[in-house]
């Protein structure tokens, strides 16, 4: 009697081959899609009007005192911490240490950071002109705004063809009363 007649056939090498091929795709696909969906920005890309219009919301609700705390990320990773007081700021730390030149104080209060994002708000809107200027760098700019007050909460400055970006975000945005 014949031992093998209730045995499933065995693959042969080239069915072999074809099935670790096909799960080596499949791991593939699954990896790049996982990888995509990691590094999903979450912060919206940035449009100059969605700019002016937050600009434009700070500016109708800017409180006269606050205290705002930055992380930045990219070459030169910090955190700045700024106390704005009647409009001006008063106070600024990077990494817990003084800022020593005090036209620099407002460079991270909100309208100091506006007026970075103008900047690069302004090669956007010239790279995207009938006549760009090839010099000027490809940015790509992402930020979300405070729903409340319109301070940039989030940016990313992303120089194409070009290992430089810089982002920051808003760890802490406290509005006072009054001037202490």
């Amino acid at each position: 009697m014949n031992d093998h007649v209730n045995e499933p056939p065995r693959p042969t090498h080239a069915r072999t081959a074809w099935l670790v091929l096909g799960a080596l795709i499949a791991v593939t696909v699954a990896g790049i899609i996982a990888l995509r969906w990691w590094q999903a920005d979450p912060v919206p890309t940035l449009s100059p009007q969605q700019f002016y219009e937050a600009r434009e919301q700070w500016e109708a609700a800017e409180p006269a005192n606050y205290d705002i705390e930055i992380v930045v990320s990219g070459s030169q990773p910090a955190t700045y911490e700024v106390q704005v007081r009647d409009g001006q700021a008063e106070v600024a730390l990077r990494n817990g240490q003084p800022l020593r030149q005090r036209r620099t104080f407002g460079t991270w209060s909100v309208p100091g950071m506006f007026s970075t994002m103008l900047r690069d708000v302004q090669v956007v809107e010239r790279s995207s002109s009938r006549n760009p200027d090839p010099t000027l760098p490809r940015l790509t700019l992402r930020a979300q705004f405070d729903p409340q007050y319109g301070y940039p909460a989030r940016y990313r400055r992303i120089q194409q063809g070009s290992p430089v970006e810089v982002s920051w975000q808003v760890t802490k945005f406290e509005v006072h009363d009054a001037a202490p």
